[in-house]
């Protein structure tokens, strides 16, 4: 999904206009997003009128009564109404960069904690992405796109030799972490010798960030998601992540679909493809992209006691790093099923990461997948999609996964590279499987499960739900349902792209493919509401 400003028969020349004229109050309104509700009482009052004070002085005349008028009702961060706390800014010979738009910090910290990424633009008194650290790529497309240097791929780094690392027969111990040997064979060597200590994580950052230098010896900030929506894929993901990036205090230019976990750390690039054909993403340039780190900028704020200036956080919304762990058998054969998986490669960089999941009805999500997977040429699907086609995939599909089970475990099936290659992604449908890995390594405690069919029902308590979860404001609920009301579902299909129904024949026999993978996630969960509305 994603968010629309205006109608599109309002053309484009409206729609530029209206975000000229518009772009001073967002200015404003970022900022003062941030106000506490401090209450009704004489001195809660006055500590209100002192922020206020405190917004007056940092702003000038470049608030008259913006603040005092619009504003200081907003009690709680609410949804920004062009969904991006950056607006492109001319500079230079025409090259569109980034610009901030919030409170900015002193020159100093600025400097301090950024280095050479971000650069003052004297004219307008606001810090930009740093010209020097961008290069241009021209898309298909012809359209122009600033992106970072060295975010490029390099499986060897100059920041440790495995053969050097401090191992046993199961584990090696790197930079205060207990790494399982399994890891370090299938991820970059800089992994875990570039990652340092938790203790040397900058206490400046509410989002795990540290200092560290490049490939280059430039001193840079490199940062890790606060947290990640690992899927399941068709399970509203796509809306979750839109809905979330528009937080005040979450990155507006997080990453969606990264990837990095299920496929680049691992030198693979297309999802169908069978094997690493890529040298592996190295992880000091996907930490350093601007994604996890530029805009935290927007979040300054200096409280007197606290040393926590950044309060944002950043997030990774991949879906398939809940299942994809495609071809782990070239790097561990011999095994019958995969000894570490993508929750132990994330719970081993940020073991204090908060986890999000959302689940669905199983069969209707496998249905979806087909549809969807089918129409954007993902798998080679006969077309076009009919519910008889889907029925013959179901039953090759479950013959393939019971012949699987004949020499292998039941966990080892359904990792097994050659199950993901069907067009039905029955695999991912079997829930129980893959949070079991998943709370194997974080505590349940840091894994919110959403259960889709909810959401819809109530996206407004399910969307507060994860506010809480995240320990973020709440949206306020008038704005959010203004929000809501304007979003567009981007991962619609036609209808001449779907199958009507399931053949009563196809139900039958994914009901009882299903009912004990629903028996372990219930109990898995501890709530009878996840086997849906099928009889167990």
């Amino acid at each position: 999904m994603k968010f629309v400003l205006g109608r599109k028969r309002n053309g484009v020349v409206l729609l530029v206009l209206v975000c000229l004229l518009f772009s001073y109050l967002f200015i404003a309104q970022d900022y003062t997003q941030g106000i506490p509700d401090y209450g009704s009482s004489d001195e809660e009052l006055a500590k209100q009128a002192s922020l206020i004070q405190d917004i007056r002085e940092t702003w000038g005349e470049q608030l008259p009564d913006l603040v005092g008028k619009k504003r200081i009702e907003v009690k709680e961060p609410t949804v920004s109404p062009i969904g991006d706390h950056f607006h492109n800014k001319l500079h230079g010979q025409g090259s569109h960069l980034p610009a901030f738009t919030n409170q900015l910090p002193p020159p100093q910290e600025m400097q301090a904690f950024f280095g050479n990424a971000v650069a003052r633009d004297e004219t307008k008194n606001e810090f930009i992405a740093n010209p020097d650290d961008m290069f241009e790529k021209v898309l298909p497309n012809g359209r122009v796109q600033m992106l970072f240097k060295n975010n490029g791929i390099k499986k060897y780094t100059n920041f440790g030799n495995p053969e050097d690392f401090n191992c046993n027969d199961e584990y090696c111990f790197i930079n205060g972490r207990t790494v399982k040997k399994e890891l370090i064979s299938e991820s970059p060597d800089d992994m875990f010798t570039f990652l340092p200590p938790e203790s040397d994580f900058l206490e400046e950052f509410r989002n795990p960030c540290w200092r560290g230098r490049d490939m280059v010896n430039e001193e840079k900030l490199f940062c890790v998601p606060y947290f990640y929506i690992i899927g399941f894929t068709k399970c509203g993901t796509t809306d979750l992540f839109a809905i979330l990036k528009n937080h005040t205090l979450v990155s507006s230019r997080a990453g969606k679909e990264t990837h990095y976990f299920d496929r680049q750390r691992r030198g693979k690039n297309i999802r169908m493809h069978r094997k690493p054909d890529r040298l592996p993403q190295s992880f000091i340039s996907w930490s350093n992209a601007g994604k996890f780190r530029t805009n935290l900028i927007s979040t300054y704020h200096k409280y007197e006691g606290q040393k926590q200036l950044f309060h944002g956080i950043t997030m990774d919304a991949t879906p398939s790093h809940v299942w994809d762990n495609e071809y782990w058998e070239i790097f561990h054969p011999g095994y019958r099923e995969p000894p570490v998986t993508n929750p132990d490669v994330i719970g081993t960089i940020s073991p204090k990461a908060k986890i999000i999941v959302s689940l669905r009805d199983p069969i209707k999500r496998m249905q979806s997948a087909y549809q969807f997977f089918c129409a954007f040429h993902v798998y080679n699907c006969d077309k076009p999609v009919t519910n008889e086609k889907f029925h013959n995939l179901v039953v090759e599909a479950v013959d393939l996964f019971n012949k699987c089970r004949e020499t292998n475990t039941i966990r080892g099936c359904v990792y097994s590279t050659d199950a993901h290659q069907l067009a039905t992604h029955l695999y991912a449908s079997i829930y129980s499987v893959y949070l079991e890995d998943w709370l194997k390594v974080f505590p349940r405690k840091q894994i919110y499960v959403m259960m889709l069919e909810e959401h819809v029902v109530d996206e407004v308590s399910s969307i507060n739900s994860i506010t809480d979860f995240l320990e973020i404001p709440r949206f306020g609920d008038d704005k959010l349902s203004e929000f809501l009301e304007r979003h567009m579902v981007r991962n619609s299909l036609r209808d001449d792209k779907r199958i009507p129904y399931i053949l009563p024949e196809t139900m039958v026999i994914l009901e009882e493919f299903f009912k004990p993978f629903l028996r372990d996630l219930v109990k898995l969960l501890g709530d009878e509401k996840w086997k849906w509305n099928y009889e167990l």
